[in-house]
């Protein structure tokens, strides 16, 4: 019998709404897969197989180089390969240590998974591994809080100095929380976005967006390929529960409608 995860007990608590919400705040999600390094992806060419088998629902194919720098401060560069959808709202990276699913359009996290298990599928066989070293899932949730109100929108326990009306024209109120296990963890980074106001063709300014952001991370370490579907279902709940005690009763009323 397998023993649960230490990061799967870093909350002491489960979401119910799950099934509730017909809507979402989401601006960008993101699963990242990583494994040991295979100069084999490195090249300036994907491998035609996973070209292959993607190509039909990814068309727009590019290479991207990018700098990093390595413990001796030596820059190198490293071939990222990009299959994008037809509609360019979704894409999906290969490159020589991970592999990564990206969208601006989520929709649920049945397409989420399936997209990511069709792309393990098309690149299992090149990546010669049997495991993932680390498997990740991100959510960035941006709130428009139009009138600057956030009370009942972000929980009071998450953003107390927004609340009760001891501070006038905040520009900016940041978070994070870290939770740690050796298996891995999960990230909540949070605050105030305002973006001053434009100009319109009538020569008459906009008032600023006032937005809250609401990035959540969860991940999991050595994760075997054949259990990956598992991993991914359990770190999205973990993550949707962190995310649910993150907003407030206006939010989740919001969303249900």
């Amino acid at each position: 019998m397998e023993s649960t995860p230490q990061a799967a007990e870093l909350l002491a608590f489960t979401s119910g709404n799950a099934q509730r919400y017909r809507r979402n705040f989401l601006r960008q999600a993101v699963c990242e897969l990583r494994f040991p390094i295979l100069m084999e992806l490195a090249g300036p060419k994907p491998p035609a197989k996973v070209v292959a088998a993607l190509r039909k629902n990814y068309p727009h194919i590019e290479v991207k180089n990018e700098l990093t720098f390595n413990i001796s401060s030596k820059a190198e560069t490293d071939n990222v390969h990009v299959f994008r959808s037809q509609k360019l709202n979704w894409s999906l990276s290969v490159r020589q240590s991970a592999l990564a699913i990206e969208t601006t359009r989520y929709t649920d996290f049945v397409e989420m998974l399936e997209r990511t298990m069709e792309l393990v599928n098309a690149a299992k066989d090149l990546l010669d591994t049997d495991f993932f070293t680390r498997v990740g899932l991100r959510y960035v949730n941006v709130i428009d809080v139009a009138d600057g109100d956030y009370k009942g929108w972000i929980s009071d326990q998450l953003a107390a100095p927004l609340f009760g009306g001891q501070f006038k024209g905040i520009a900016e109120q940041a978070g994070k929380l870290a939770l740690q296990a050796e298996d891995g963890g999960c990230l909540l980074q949070h605050g105030v976005r305002v973006t001053p106001g434009r100009v319109t063709p009538k020569n008459e300014k906009s008032p600023p967006a006032t937005e809250y952001v609401v990035d959540i991370d969860v991940y999991r370490n050595e994760v075997p390929i054949e259990g990956l579907q598992g991993v991914l279902e359990s770190i999205n709940h973990q993550g949707f529960s962190l995310f649910d005690w993150a907003i407030g009763e206006k939010a989740r009323k919001y969303l249900s409608e």
